[in-house]
């Protein structure tokens, strides 16, 4: 803003804050696009992560299956009867 401030300022004003006159200009025409809604180019591009989840192989015998924090996973097949089922699940917890 200050080299746009008056005629002849961008020399003193690159001088007086250790800047090229260049750097100064590029700068300058960079502000005057932005400002007339025309960006010379992109500032800014949004970028996604996503994370993939691993495939689960499907097991025809499992209805539940627990992934565990140590990497074993456990499987509870359909035909577990549910106390044996709560019971494992509440061991876990």
């Amino acid at each position: 803003m200050e080299s746009l401030s008056a005629p002849r300022l961008v020399s003193a004003t690159a001088r007086r804050h250790g800047i090229s006159r260049s750097q100064l200009g590029n700068w300058r025409r960079a502000f005057r696009a932005e400002r007339l809604g025309t960006p010379s180019e992109p500032v800014f591009v949004p970028a996604v992560i996503a994370a993939v989840p691993e495939p689960v192989v499907d097991d025809p015998g499992a209805a539940i299956v627990v992934d565990l924090p140590s990497g074993g996973r456990m499987r509870i097949s359909a035909s577990t009867p549910p106390a044996l089922a709560a019971a494992a699940l509440k061991a876990l917890r």
